[in-house]
């Protein structure tokens, strides 16, 4: 089973604090003859208990995240319906837990709901003045939640971009490679299907550092890397394995098909002429994932395959089942 993510484990946690901090109140509430708050809070207990079986069982984080929230909502509302607004104070913080759990949207219309109910539960038992600071208070508590956590997400979203591509070609890098590996053992698991991935090298790639210096090493990547994604599948990804390596995958095909891909791609870049003239080819090695193996045996496969396409002149294509022929 993987691992569970920190906002999986941090909505059961809360979810079982709850659960044991709640239930005394209770029995509390019972001996001191408050009947319907004890029944609001056991109903708390319940549905928080069962908040948390559905979250350990499903692992629908999102899911767990919308029904956690409406929840809240509807709990504080009733509350303050039924004891009035000496316990709308919970609301405010309840709101910024909301903008911080779901996306703005779903956020703010909880949100947006929730005050209104409770504006229409006040507005006769108290005076106007009372009424429009307790509206507004709660107005302004949403809309800077809003704003904070927009910025937030939308920054949060430009670090997890920039820490998953790689600066030079702007394709996938190391880390975002081992993340798609992962994701496709599990699917592999749950659902065996074919898959291959191809391992590119440019060739003679120190002989053009030399010959026409860094800078233009550095640019010959880049358009190589704009080449390949141009004439790729959108379903195809593209990742910087080290240097002058790439992987492309998933390329969910069979070995044949995806020699072909890769025979394309050589034909493809060799008939490029790249800026000041630079000819480039490359070599590559496919291999198909086989039920059960680590990513790096996967990758180790491939990589073997490339060598074999190395030693046997360079720019050309060779897969996983010719380097067995090669060492029989």
């Amino acid at each position: 089973m993987m691992e569970r993510s920190v906002l999986e484990k941090m909505l059961l946690i809360f979810s079982a604090f709850t659960v044991i901090i709640i239930s005394p109140f209770v029995y509390l509430r019972w001996l001191d003859g408050d009947l319907v708050m004890a029944i609001i809070d056991a109903t708390i207990v319940i549905v928080t208990a069962a908040f948390f079986v559905f979250v350990y069982i499903s692992r629908k984080v999102n899911t767990a995240k919308l029904l956690l929230c409406s929840f809240l909502a509807v709990t504080i509302v009733t509350t303050v319906a039924i004891r009035g607004q000496s316990h709308l104070f919970w609301l405010y913080p309840s709101i910024i837990a909301f903008f911080y759990m779901i996306p703005a949207r779903p956020a703010g219309l909880i949100c947006f709901v929730a005050i209104a109910v409770i504006a229409s539960t006040l507005w006769p038992t108290i005076s106007l003045l009372e009424f429009l600071t307790i509206n507004f208070s709660l107005f302004l508590t949403a809309v800077f939640s809003y704003v904070i956590f927009d910025n937030y997400s939308k920054t949060n979203s430009k670090l997890v971009l920039l820490a998953s591509i790689d600066p030079l070609t702007l394709s996938g890098n190391r880390r975002a490679l081992d993340i798609k590996l992962a994701k496709i053992l599990v699917d592999q698991k749950r659902v065996p299907s074919k898959v291959s991935l191809l391992l590119l090298d440019v060739d003679y790639f120190k002989k053009i550092n030399d010959s026409y210096g860094h800078a233009n090493g550095d640019t010959v990547l880049v358009e190589l890397v704009a080449l390949i994604q141009k004439h790729s599948r959108s379903l195809d990804d593209l990742y910087r394995y080290g240097g002058e390596e790439f992987i492309l995958l998933p390329l969910t095909v069979n070995l044949a098909e995806a020699k072909r891909v890769a025979e394309k791609l050589c034909v493809l870049i060799a008939g490029t002429i790249f800026p000041n003239d630079i000819s480039v080819t490359v070599s590559i090695g496919v291999a198909q994932y086989r039920a059960g193996e680590t990513a790096e045996a996967w990758i180790c496969r491939a990589d073997a395959a490339l060598y074999l396409a190395k030693d046997s002149g360079r720019n050309r294509v060779v897969v996983e089942a010719e380097v067995a022929e090669n060492d029989s």
